[in-house]
């Protein structure tokens, strides 16, 4: 093999290994299952509870895709109405990313039905995807039949906000360079024993 021939695979593999190293952060296509009753999901979610978006904050750029693995929105509430859970007036809840990552686009200043989960990151509370019943308040009157009247939060009372700190996705991130440091020495090896082959 010659030297130009050993120099145009080396690139080829170079090339490829950045491609998918790339490629980890990538968002992958969401999958849900058809939501069922209100009250078989009431059953399967953690927490369920109606409130009006006060604020909606991420620990990226909204701007700039892809995403890294462990991004996420955190998004507060103030509670109107309990019908599941550990949920406080003044709630924060996370869920991941808009798009291909199941996250549920909340906006500022309407209300929503949130069946939530406890929050798979760790810290406390609850997130929240598009693989459930949550909805526009205005657009759930099915569930607001189904469920009843609930309760009122717990006077004066503040949920845990999540951590927004880009050490938040750092696992992700060592992740990603791991990969990127093995998949280059192996590629050194193969290139290396090419060329002392086909000399």
């Amino acid at each position: 093999m010659t030297g130009s021939m050993t120099r145009v695979m080396g690139a080829a593999l170079v090339l490829g290994a950045l491609w998918f190293v790339g490629s980890l952060g990538a968002v992958h296509a969401c999958k849900c299952v058809v939501p069922g009753s209100p009250a078989e999901e009431m059953e399967k979610f953690d927490a369920v509870f109606a409130g009006e978006v006060i604020s909606v904050s991420h620990s990226f750029d909204p701007n700039v895709t892809p995403r890294k693995h462990g991004d996420r929105t955190t998004v507060g509430f103030d509670v109107s109405t309990v019908w599941k859970g550990v949920v406080h007036e003044r709630m924060f809840i996370t869920t991941p990313p808009t798009g291909g990552s199941c996250g549920f686009a909340f906006s500022e200043g309407e209300p929503y039905i949130v069946y939530a989960s406890l929050n798979a990151a760790g810290d406390a509370g609850y997130q929240a995807s598009i693989c459930s019943r949550t909805a526009l308040l205005r657009q759930a009157q099915a569930d607001l039949d189904a469920l009843g009247e609930g309760r009122a939060p717990r006077a004066g009372t503040v949920g845990p906000q999540p951590d927004q700190s880009p050490e938040s996705s750092a696992a992700g991130v060592w992740v990603a360079l791991l990969v990127t440091a093995v998949t280059l020495i192996l590629l050194g090896g193969v290139l290396a024993y090419a060329s002392r082959r086909w000399r």
